[in-house]
C-alpha cells in the first residue's frame, strides 16, 4: 500500500482488505470499510454508492495513516472515534472502555425493570462513555439519570455522547468515587454498573490491544477482580428505595460471589439472580432491596 497511483475507492478497498487480512485481522473488509468511511468522512453505507469513484491523494494518504495505527493495535473504535451500542452511536477515545455487547444486556434488564417501575432517578455508576446512561435515557422517556465516574476525562467523553442523542437535559454528571459523596437520603429507583472486574494479575494477559490502550481504571478490579464491586454492594443497598433494584456487570466466574455479597448486603435473596452473555458466561448480577 505504498506505490504512487490513482485509486478508484472499491480498489483501494479490496487492496486494503487483502493487506489487513495478511496480517491476522479476522474482519479485514469490514475494519478496512469502517477505516475508509472514516479517512473520508462519509458513512460506511455510503462507500457502496461511490466503489468508481477516483480518490484524491490526501485522501488515499490519510486512509493509510489510519490503516498504520490499526496494524499498532489500536483499536478500531478508537480510530474512527465511534462505536456502535444498541441504539446509539457512541464518540469514544483512549479515555474511555470500548462499549462492549455484554453491557447491552445489563442495559437490556434494567429497561425491562424500569418500564414496570419508572417513577425514581437511575444511578449509573462508572460510566464511561455514557453508553448505559444515554441508552436508558434514549429508550425510557419517563428515565432521569445520574451517571458518576471518578474520571472527569470520562465524564467530558459521557456529556458530549449524552449532548449528541439530546438526553443532556434528563442526566447529571458527577465525578465521585461509587456513591461516596451522597447524602444519606439519596434514594434510586435503580442502580446499574459496569465496574472494573478483570483481576490485576490478569491484565498483563488481555489482547494487546485492550491491555495496551483501554483505561486501566476502569479495567482493574483488584487481586480477584472484586474490590470495586465489593465497596459498591453495601453503597448500592443504602441509597436504592424500597423495591429498588441493582444490576452488575461481572466478570466470568464471579457470579456467584457477588450473589453472595448481595445476600449479605441485605438484598432480598429471592430476587438475587444472574443472567448469561450471548457466549453461556453468567454476567449480569441483579438483586432487589425488600419492598
Amino acid at each position: 500500500m505504498t506505490e504512487e497511483r490513482s485509486w478508484k475507492l472499491l480498489d483501494l478497498l479490496r487492496q486494503a482488505t487483502e493487506f489487513l487480512a495478511s496480517k491476522g485481522l479476522e474482519s479485514s473488509r469490514l475494519e478496512a470499510e469502517w477505516m475508509l468511511a472514516a479517512a473520508l468522512g462519509v458513512r460506511r453505507i455510503d462507500l457502496y454508492l461511490q466503489f468508481e469513484k477516483v480518490l484524491q491523494s490526501a485522501e488515499v494518504a490519510s486512509f493509510r495513516r489510519l490503516v498504520r495505527q490499526r496494524l499498532t493495535g489500536r483499536p478500531l473504535q478508537y480510530i474512527t472515534g465511534d462505536a456502535g451500542f444498541r441504539l446509539l452511536d457512541l464518540q469514544v477515545d483512549e479515555r474511555v472502555l470500548v462499549p462492549r455487547p455484554e453491557t447491552e444486556i445489563l442495559v437490556e434488564e434494567a429497561l425491562a425493570f424500569l418500564g414496570e417501575q419508572p417513577a425514581g432517578e437511575v444511578l449509573d455508576v462508572g460510566c464511561g462513555s455514557g453508553a448505559i446512561a444515554v441508552s436508558i435515557a434514549r429508550e425510557c422517556q419517563a428515565a432521569r439519570v445520574l451517571a458518576t465516574d471518578l474520571s472527569a476525562p470520562a465524564l467530558a467523553v459521557a456529556r458530549g455522547n449524552a449532548e449528541r442523542h439530546g438526553v443532556q437535559d434528563r442526566i447529571r454528571f458527577l465525578c465521585a468515587d461509587l456513591l461516596v459523596p451522597m447524602g444519606a437520603d439519596a434514594r434510586f429507583a435503580a442502580i446499574v454498573s459496569n465496574p472494573p472486574y478483570i483481576a490485576s494479575a490478569d491484565i498483563a494477559a488481555l489482547q494487546p490491544e485492550v491491555r495496551d490502550h483501554e483505561p486501566h481504571l476502569a479495567l482493574d478490579g483488584g487481586v480477584d477482580g472484586l474490590d470495586v464491586i465489593r465497596r459498591l454492594v453495601p453503597l448500592a443497598a443504602a441509597h436504592l428505595l424500597a423495591a429498588g433494584r441493582v444490576f452488575i456487570e461481572v466478570g466470568a466466574g464471579q457470579s456467584a460471589d457477588v450473589e453472595a455479597l448481595l445476600c449479605d448486603a441485605g438484598f432480598d435473596s429471592s430476587t438475587v439472580s444472574t443472567r448469561q452473555d450471548l457466549a453461556g458466561i453468567p454476567r449480569i448480577v441483579t438483586g432487589a432491596i425488600p419492598g
